[in-house]
């Protein structure tokens, strides 16, 4: 079956879309209390902002015991089984946290939470593969991707607005109690939306890797493992997504001692945000244009490649004008490597189970994120974006209809 003449059901944006509110909530989750860290640990935890902290690295830890049974989960199991786990624990979580009057109900609601990212992220390819033909596959993941940061920009921007009233009124608790309800809610009506909307897979294969059996998971990392471009893929993965992690988490430090046009107490917020916009942009333009033209590697260098200079403006410029810039366009071409890469990895390593590449490669950046947020300094992170530029170079392009693993 050739993936160009597939048929594809018009279903597959219902599924997306819903899946899509539960990716974003998953991020809400995630991150509700980093923006309020100090007045959620007046609240939960009299006034230690370190235990707040564990809240939010719950999640990155959740992705160490649980990255390779959620990606079995979702291989064995199916998208709407292995994904529902992740999207039943955020929403069943998220709105439990409402009735959590103590840090020890809420750190075992966050602990739901962190275990639940595997089975959502892990998924990205999975869903895209089943439901997408070959031309709109690295579009549906830029648009989970978009989902993610959507989820992201909300927490960032929402949390601390909604709060602001309550702050100054000199009621923290009764503000933090609104924020679980308007970020709860939601959370159950995706969850609700998911199993009632969200089926597995279309009766037809939309794409020939869809309609293509899937090697065992056991089988499958075996051949990840001795595949050169995959290993490539690997190492650009685990320098760019845990160096972009860095850089958002350590974004604060980058300006403490600059002379800046502005406060300098402002400028971790423009340029993160533009950061994060330039991402959404870039996660559905430039996916749209690889699945245009079915071209994976030129998009994957030029995000390495653009990441160079950027990084060293980043971290030198002391206009807030080309800081803005600047962070827009990183974003732009960095977080918009993160579909094609997922894509490339399961057009180039099939018959290997999709969530099994997707969850390796996403762990991959949750491990090395750690390690560069404890030793940070944006000159090793430019000299990792110049080591990142090799292995995209390395990657060779998959030609139409994607290449087996199994036989390089």
């Amino acid at each position: 079956m050739e993936g160009g003449n597939a048929p594809v059901s018009p279903y597959r944006w219902v599924v997306l879309v819903v899946f899509m509110l539960n990716v974003a909530m998953s991020q809400i989750m995630w991150m509700t209390f980093a923006p309020i860290a100090r007045d959620a640990a007046a609240i939960y935890t009299g006034g230690n902002v370190d235990y707040i902290d564990i809240l939010a690295a719950l999640a990155m830890l959740g992705w160490l015991p649980f990255c390779i049974p959620a990606s079995w989960c979702i291989d064995n199991f199916g998208f709407r089984k292995g994904a529902g786990i992740g999207v039943l624990l955020v929403g069943v979580c998220g709105f439990l946290r409402i009735f959590a009057p103590s840090y020890d109900l809420l750190l075992a609601c966050m602990i739901g939470i962190g275990v639940a990212q595997p089975f959502i992220l892990s998924a990205f390819t999975k869903l895209a593969s089943n439901w997408f033909s070959e031309k709109e596959e690295v579009l549906a993941s830029g648009l989970l991707t978009m989902s993610l940061f959507i989820g992201f920009a909300t927490v960032m921007f929402a949390t601390d607005f909604i709060l602001a009233n309550y702050r100054n009124a000199g009621e923290v608790r009764q503000g933090i109690e609104m924020i679980l309800y308007i970020y709860g809610i939601p959370a159950l009506i995706g969850m609700i939306l998911f199993f009632v909307l969200v089926k597995d897979k279309p009766k037809l294969p939309p794409n020939s890797i869809a309609a293509e059996k899937k090697v065992s998971m056991t089988v499958g990392l075996k051949s990840l493992f001795r595949n050169r471009d995959f290993l490539f893929l690997l190492g650009l993965f685990f320098i760019g997504v845990g160096a972009f992690n860095a850089i958002l988490t350590k974004i604060d430090c980058m300006f403490n001692d600059r002379i800046l046009d502005i406060d300098s107490s402002l400028a971790p917020g423009i340029v993160g945000g533009l950061i994060v916009i330039g991402g959404m942009c870039g996660a559905v333009i430039l996916s749209a244009l690889s699945d245009k033209y079915h071209k994976r590697k030129i998009f994957l260098v030029l995000a390495a490649g653009m990441a160079i200079p950027l990084s060293i403006l980043l971290q030198y410029l002391t206009s807030i004008v080309l800081l803005g810039i600047a962070g827009f366009v990183f974003g732009f071409f960095l977080i918009s490597a993160l579909p094609v890469g997922l894509t490339y990895a399961v057009e180039r390593t099939h018959p290997v189970p999709e969530a099994t590449s997707n969850g390796i490669l996403m762990l991959s950046g949750q491990i090395s994120g750690l390690p560069i947020v404890l030793f940070f300094n944006m000159t090793f992170v430019t000299i990792l974006f110049g080591a990142a530029l090799l292995f995209s170079f390395m990657i060779r392009e998959v030609k139409e209809g994607g290449i087996s693993s199994l036989t390089h």
